[in-house]
């Protein structure tokens, strides 16, 4: 009888340890995607540059479509920012965490970020934003083309590493 309770208790005893660590870990990659973002994102100041210019001709569709595309395709790091969904997977000896971070862009609409981990080292190996004007912005068939093959490649990192 007491083995019986001892191989109950013991596993249920683990479960906590083993999600503290992952919490903890959690923590470390924060900084690290945060950092990997902001590398990636436009200039605020051509955020600003194209505000202007659609200010002095409100009427030029191109100069909007432009400010849209600099201004909601990154997140705003000067607002808010949540991480979610954030879960641990294993995948030969590795180990590899997949969340989301989601803020606001800087014309105040909201903007997630799915992305995919390589632990210890917290190295980024790709992200999927929930949208990205910029890529759409000068109606450039490669930028076009290239954004959609940055979606597949995560796609299949994703369904590789996170499922």
């Amino acid at each position: 009888m007491r083995r019986k309770i001892l191989s109950v208790l013991i596993p249920l005893s683990l479960v906590p340890m083993s999600y503290g660590q992952d919490k903890h870990q959690y923590e470390q990659i924060k900084p690290s995607v945060i950092e990997f973002l902001k590398k990636g994102a436009g200039s605020p100041a051509s955020c600003d540059l194209f505000k202007n210019f659609l200010a002095k001709d409100p009427l030029n569709d191109q100069k909007k479509k432009m400010m849209v595309g600099f201004c909601d395709s990154d997140i705003d790091f000067s607002k808010p920012i949540s991480f979610s969904e954030m879960n641990t997977h294993q995948f030969e000896e590795g180990a590899y965490v997949c969340g989301v971070i989601s803020g606001q862009t800087k014309l105040n609409r909201k903007i997630g970020v799915r992305f995919i981990s390589a632990e210890p080292y917290h190295l980024i190996l790709n992200v999927k934003y929930s949208r990205r004007p910029i890529a759409y912005s000068s109606d450039d068939s490669f930028l076009i083309d290239e954004y959609h093959s940055q979606i597949k490649s995560f796609n299949e990192l994703n369904n590789k590493y996170c499922k």
